[in-house]
């Protein structure tokens, strides 16, 4: 059985959770199975997640700071139109190579996320980015500003849905036929250039 130094088991359960999370997907994450792979007992978890949905909501807590760590722009330099693309971009990537993290974070798993302070913040943080860096962009309003943020976390959230889809697909399909998941490989193939169409729609109107 693994050893830890005092305080230190609580993070090495989050890892080992995020580690089964991605690897098997969250439904088959237990307290027994984070004992397991964490090589400890099964009632040393219980010590701090007193549910499976503790479990769920620290392994959401942990993908949305590393989404944040990705997505952050510095708010000392200039931004621009093609920084909140990039960042788009990032998200996209993030949810595609997160697939299992990334349906906790936004699935019904872990129910009111008031229950989890620390998660919440964590989820708002992200969003506020995004509020922050439009609002420097634009100048506009508080409520345009609002509107906007919601379509572009709606089209980015959505496109992860549609490329993983399309990426699962992958060449067993006719492009000659057309529908949606043909257009959605196109999209993959030139996802920076359509980026660029739908930000600057949404940016300018």
């Amino acid at each position: 059985m693994k050893s830890y130094h005092h305080g230190n088991l609580k993070e090495e359960l989050i890892k080992a959770a995020s580690i089964l999370c991605e690897r098997d997907g969250y439904t088959k994450l237990s307290i027994r199975s984070l004992a397991k792979e964490s090589n400890v007992s099964q009632t040393a978890p219980y010590r701090h997640f007193k549910t499976k949905e503790c479990v769920y909501a620290a392994v959401a807590e942990e993908g949305f700071n590393k989404l944040g760590a990705i997505t952050y722009f510095d708010l000392t330099k200039k931004i621009t139109k093609q920084h909140l693309i990039e960042n788009c971009k990032k998200y996209i990537n993030f949810g595609l190579r997160n697939a299992n993290t990334y349906d906790l974070m936004f699935g019904t798993a872990v129910g009111n996320f008031s229950n989890y302070p620390s998660l919440l913040e964590a989820a708002n943080t992200n969003y506020a980015n995004l509020v922050t860096n439009l609002s420097r962009l634009t100048g506009e309003t508080e409520e345009v500003i609002s509107a906007k943020c919601i379509t572009i976390w709606s089209v980015v959230h959505g496109l992860v849905g549609i490329l993983r889809k399309a990426e699962m697909v992958g060449d067993d399909i006719d492009k000659n036929l057309g529908g949606p998941i043909s257009k959605a490989q196109d999209i993959s193939e030139n996802l920076m250039p359509y980026l660029d169409n739908v930000m600057t729609g949404i940016i300018e109107s």
